[in-house]
């Protein structure tokens, strides 16, 4: 170890410990991929929600976030039930006032 009264600047003093590291730790390429493949169902998942009018998903976890998402599809069923039979459009994203 260097003498702590003349340390490296923290730049080199971490790629340095990542040099020292980095040679037991390793991802494999599939474990990549599978994590890359999950990241693009969330956004895919995220894009519909904005398209039909849910907002953002701001629950964590899939069995949050489907939750919340069912209870947002649930909430639209019910503002356009109650839209279409006082006669106002179903379409709309909240409910008009008599």
């Amino acid at each position: 170890p260097r003498n702590t009264d003349d340390p490296l600047d923290i730049e080199y003093r971490v790629e340095d410990r990542i040099d020292k590291h980095a040679e037991d730790i390793s991802l494999k390429q599939s474990v990549l991929n599978e994590t890359y493949d999950h990241r693009t169902q969330v956004e895919r998942t995220n894009e519909a929600c904005k398209d039909c009018g849910l907002g953002h998903v701001r629950a964590r976890g899939r069995v949050h976030a489907r939750t919340q998402v069912f209870m947002a599809l649930c909430l639209r069923v019910i503002v356009a039930i109650t839209n279409y039979e006082r006669g106002h459009n179903p379409g709309r994203t909240n409910l008009k006032i008599l």
